[in-house]
């Protein structure tokens, strides 16, 4: 649980301090003002990565030379600092070297408009979403993981030196060490599918005539794939490049049986990736992540005011939650932190 909260030139933020009374804290204020910045220190100061951009630069406030975020947490000072020598973080003071052993010091879960990619985006956006929950609960997943996309960059290197008169035993070799490190994630990636599916069908029960369901779909079943990857070799050669895999699979995301993106309206795409990140909390909780912090930048947008209030009071009750709102929220219990243009 986040105590205090401290940033030194994050985007608009020059210097800004703030302590944490309450599990429920709501940030509220005009647009462009700051509040979606204070949601992105603290994915920055969890993940050491914006949810917003790829050019961390950005996020240095124009005309300075570095960025501060510290937060005090329950059991731990936790900081992070940006400049154009790269990162550095620590904990309690000390300096941590390896970015891998800072992240996952503390954990976040969040919600921005930019998840509407979830549904609205392509494959990449989807497998990136169950690649980045399953790494955080398993080191063996992120292993399986790593060595995949190596051997997967030694086989297209390889693919690019071949002709259609190569000999194909080392292809094959790379061939057979893909499939068997991709079966595992193969298999992971579905559990993960299923243990959210249960979690929906709690949650299709929450608002009237709102079902969801999650269906792996993979590019080639994985009875299939190591033969396709041995029988297709010609044409792999042809686009230099590995045409069939897991680095290939995607996600359906079903609403009341439809295609998500074909049949939602906005709102709805909005609140089905809400609960999507709700349930990736519980699922975090059950894999021994329990004191995961929520993130909802602007969450209400879009929602009508039945399905605001039934999110609202149905939220979480044992993770601290920050919320920004352009407008005032009222009825519920929480610390509310007012940014104005003197912040």
């Amino acid at each position: 649980m986040i105590q205090t909260l401290e940033v030194k030139n994050f985007r608009n933020l020059g210097h800004y301090k703030v302590e944490i009374q309450e599990p429920l804290i709501i940030i509220e204020g005009p647009n462009g003002i700051g509040k979606t910045s204070l949601l992105e220190s603290i994915y920055f100061a969890s993940t050491t990565k914006s949810h917003r951009t790829n050019k961390e630069s950005e996020m240095i406030q124009h005309g300075k030379q570095y960025l501060r975020v510290k937060l005090k947490l329950k059991n731990s000072l936790n900081e992070v600092i940006l400049s154009d020598k790269g990162k550095r973080t620590f904990i309690n003071k000390k300096e941590i070297r390896k970015l891998s052993e800072y992240i996952g010091s503390f954990h976040v879960v969040m919600f921005s408009p930019e998840d509407l990619s979830l549904i609205k985006g392509g494959p990449s956006e989807r497998r990136y979403f169950m690649d980045f929950q399953l790494m955080q609960v398993s080191k063996t997943y992120l292993n399986d993981l790593n060595i995949y996309k190596k051997i997967l960059k030694q086989r297209n290197a390889l693919l690019k030196k071949l002709t259609l008169d190569s000999d194909y035993t080392f292809l094959n070799i790379l061939s057979e060490q893909l499939y068997e490190v991709g079966l595992r994630i193969y298999d992971e990636r579905i559990k993960f599918i299923e243990n959210l599916n249960k979690k929906f069908d709690k949650i299709n029960q929450k608002y009237k005539d709102f079902h969801i369901k999650l269906i792996y779909d993979p590019d080639v079943s994985k009875e299939e794939w190591l033969e396709t990857l041995k029988t297709k070799q010609k044409q792999e050669i042809q686009y230099q490049q590995t045409l069939y895999g897991i680095h290939k699979d995607d996600i359906k995301i079903e609403y009341n049986g439809h295609l998500a993106k074909e049949y939602a309206s906005q709102g709805t795409i909005r609140l089905i990736v809400i609960e999507l990140k709700l349930a990736v909390l519980a699922y975090l909780k059950e894999n021994g992540i329990e004191d995961a912090i929520l993130l909802l930048d602007d969450v209400l947008s879009e929602l009508d005011i039945e399905r605001q209030q039934l999110f609202l009071t149905t939220m979480p009750k044992t993770h601290q939650v920050f919320i920004t709102s352009a407008t005032e929220i009222n009825g519920i219990e929480a610390q509310k932190i007012v940014l104005t243009k003197e912040k």
